[in-house]
C-alpha cells in the first residue's frame, strides 16, 4: 500500500514539477496565492502513511487567506495567511468516503522561481510525523 502510496505521489509530483519547468514567467517577491491550485502531498509512517490530492480555491484580502478545498476523500473550510512567497494554511478536512478521516490539515510552503509551491504538512490525527507537498496554480 504505502509503495502505491509513494508511487502516485511521484508520479504526480514528477508532471506537476514538468508542466511548471515550462513556464517561462518567473515569480515575483510576492505570489499571487489568490486562485485554484492543485495540491499533492504524503506522509509516511509506521503505520502507513498518507496521501491527499486537494485542489484548493484562495482568496486573499491583504495577508489574510481564506477558501476552501475539495478531494478524492474530503472537502472543507481553509483559513490562513500569506507573506510575500509564502503561505500559512488550515484545511479543516471532513471525511467524505471511508478511506478518509476528519481532520485539520496544517500546511506550510512557498512558490519557487517556476511557480511550484513547496512545503512541509502535518495531519492533526498523524502524531509527530510531518509531511511533504506540491502544488501548482491552475491556469
Amino acid at each position: 500500500m504505502m509503495q502505491m502510496v509513494r508511487r502516485g505521489f511521484g508520479i504526480f509530483a514528477i508532471a506537476l514539477c514538468a508542466i511548471a519547468a515550462t513556464r517561462s514567467a518567473s515569480v515575483a517577491a510576492d505570489a499571487n496565492f489568490a486562485g485554484t491550485w492543485v495540491i499533492a502531498g504524503t506522509i509516511s509512517n509506521p503505520a502507513g502513511g498518507e496521501y491527499i490530492q486537494p485542489t484548493c480555491t484562495f482568496k486573499v484580502d491583504g495577508k489574510a487567506l481564506s477558501g476552501s478545498c475539495v478531494g478524492p476523500h474530503g472537502m472543507g473550510s481553509v483559513d490562513g495567511s500569506v507573506d510575500g512567497d509564502t503561505i500559512v494554511f488550515n484545511y479543516d478536512r471532513i471525511a467524505t468516503s471511508d478511506v478518509s478521516r476528519d481532520a485539520k490539515l496544517t500546511f506550510r510552503g512557498q512558490v519557487d522561481s517556476s511557480g511550484v509551491l513547496r512545503g512541509q504538512w502535518k495531519d492533526s490525527t498523524i502524531e509527530d510525523t510531518v509531511g511533504v507537498f506540491v502544488g501548482l496554480k491552475k491556469q
